[in-house]
């Protein structure tokens, strides 16, 4: 059981309940809150004795007999309620949640013991519910009723939020989630990357549009080469990017140190020589090869190197924003895209992206920020991955 289903429990014990005594309920000058029927008081009785004297092993039977000998909610409530102590002390978690079912299923919770137990039937059945349909629908049930009973407890939400996965319900499953990290960051809880991470994997596997904007959070929240290479792919699976307009979002994972393994060098070496810009190829081999991320003994890389390595010191191209680019001559790209810019027309969003990549890798933040956020259409997808890049530079 986690952490958090214990601290339920411990919240849910300690919340206080009229003790069905034998001697209260024969008193009536004491008025106590609830009456329990005379057939059921032997078996409370009993029952309430063990449970105070810990005699763990002889609760399960006393607790059966004083839930046959009920004869009243009120005598079922304290028959499955006096028994959670224990059951949870025990780790007995089956017996816990048909106690907590139980105790629930008498109408008498009310308020916080109502809200705590809800929930925690929510979390058991849940664990529950991988294998046994009919208690992953108890938990979606519990954790929609957990989530209404206290609508600011982001642990409701979470559960409602795996729950409904679990229905294959992912959009609402992902709003539930992103409902809980608000309430826990309202809260003052830290980031948790793990829940990051399922949301993100919900949302990712059943492709639904808000699984970019999820990754970009993740990437805000906790950049890392991992997160940002996660939002770059995201970003490049998409829209369906021309292969020029690829090699920017490569270009950006270069930035961050992002790249990885073959699947991720290839395209972006390959594209490099293809649009005549061996001199930039060059310059990520070497670093590529210097990480050791990729072996230069290899048939395929050792052959592009070489290749890159010739067509670079032959280059005779004429100079322009791109090559300058390629070189890491950031003051010579920059100056050729602002003019590019100027002219405006059809070339002008393509013009502005790598204006602003060009003042991003020399670190004019200011000048890059400008020219980015005139990216329009469908490179601004591109362009605003390179704003956090911009935004995220010290």
């Amino acid at each position: 059981m986690s952490t958090k289903s214990r601290a339920l429990i411990a919240a849910l014990l300690m919340t206080a309940v009229a003790a069905p005594t034998v001697a209260t309920a024969q008193k009536p000058a004491a008025a106590p809150k609830v009456t329990v029927s005379k057939e059921a008081q032997p078996a409370l009785a009993a029952l309430e004795k063990a449970t105070k004297e810990k005699r763990t092993a002889d609760i399960p039977a006393l607790g059966a007999a004083a839930v046959a000998a009920a004869k009243t909610p009120t005598d079922r409530y304290f028959a499955y309620r006096l028994q959670l102590a224990s059951l949870a002390a025990a780790k007995n978690n089956d017996a816990l949640l048909t106690g907590i079912e139980g105790v629930i299923g008498t109408g008498i919770a009310t308020g916080d013991e109502l809200a705590n137990l809800t929930l925690l039937s929510a979390k058991l059945s849940f664990n529950k519910g991988a294998t046994d349909p009919a208690m992953a629908a108890l938990s979606t049930t519990r954790a929609q009723q957990a989530v209404q009973l206290n609508p600011n407890d982001g642990e409701a939400h979470y559960i409602y939020g795996l729950s409904l996965n679990r229905q294959k319900r992912p959009a609402e499953a992902v709003a539930s989630i992103q409902k809980a990290q608000a309430l826990w960051a309202a809260a003052g809880k830290p980031y948790d990357q793990n829940v990051a991470d399922q949301m993100f994997g919900i949302a990712y596997t059943a492709k639904l549009p808000v699984a970019r904007d999820l990754a970009v959070a993740q990437l805000k929240a906790a950049p890392s080469a991992k997160t940002w290479r996660t939002a770059i792919k995201v970003t490049e699976q998409s829209s369906a990017f021309a292969a020029p307009d690829k090699v920017d979002l490569f270009r950006l994972q270069r930035a961050t140190s992002s790249l990885e393994g073959e699947g991720d060098y290839y395209p972006y070496v390959d594209a490099l020589m293809t649009r005549g810009l061996p001199a930039e190829a060059k310059a990520v081999l070497d670093e590529a090869f210097a990480a050791g991320k990729l072996d230069k003994s290899k048939p395929m890389w050792r052959d592009l190197y070489s290749s890159a390595v010739t067509r670079s010191a032959g280059d005779k191209s004429a100079p322009n924003g791109d090559v300058y680019l390629g070189r890491g001559d950031y003051a010579k790209a920059a100056a050729a895209y602002r003019a590019d810019a100027a002219k405006g027309g059809a070339g002008a969003d393509l013009a502005n992206l790598r204006l602003g990549i060009a003042l991003a890798r020399s670190g004019d933040k200011a000048g890059a920020t400008a020219a980015l956020n005139a990216v329009k259409g469908q490179r601004a997808a591109i362009a605003q991955m390179w704003l956090v890049y911009v935004q995220s530079a010290a």
